[in-house]
């Protein structure tokens, strides 16, 4: 077997491209491995462990994500999958919500209001700061407004 061909061998092997670099590369990923699957299987050991908590590791490893997912048991892959989707369904901004404008670049990103009446596709939003003022409320679409965070 000549150099080109182990190249390749080990290409194929550690799903690389047919290069010193890339191999010296994807070996390094997969000497973390190990440590990825550990200190993943930590965190999902707590109880109650809940999706930001096991993503701060995760983001760690994310680079050899399809190997350590590979490593993992089928009942830690579902309650990965279990956190994640109990994270992606957040509460919904209704009628009551306090809120403040999502835009950083919009002063009312700091200020604090709360929806005041559901028009469907709209809130209108009562501003604290705007109490003073003879337009107190504001319409806004629902993208464009996040959960106050005082």
């Amino acid at each position: 077997m000549n150099n080109t061909q182990a190249l390749e061998a080990a290409a194929i092997i550690l799903g690389s491209e047919p290069t010193p670099s890339a191999i010296a590369y994807r070996a390094e990923q997969l000497s973390m491995l190990p440590q990825a699957v550990s200190d993943i299987r930590q965190v999902l050991a707590k109880p109650g462990c809940t999706w930001q908590e096991f993503w701060a590791v995760a983001q760690e490893y994310e680079v050899i994500k399809s190997d350590y997912w590979a490593e993992l048991s089928i009942q830690e892959t579902e309650l990965i999958t279990a956190l994640q989707n109990a994270s992606s369904q957040p509460d919904t901004i209704g009628l009551g919500s306090i809120v403040a404008h999502a835009d950083p670049y919009r002063t009312l990103y700091v200020e604090r209001g709360e929806v005041v009446e559901d028009l469907g596709e709209e809130l209108v939003v009562a501003w604290d700061c705007w109490k003073e003022q003879s337009k107190k409320t504001d319409r806004y679409f629902r993208d464009e407004l996040r959960f106050w965070q005082g």
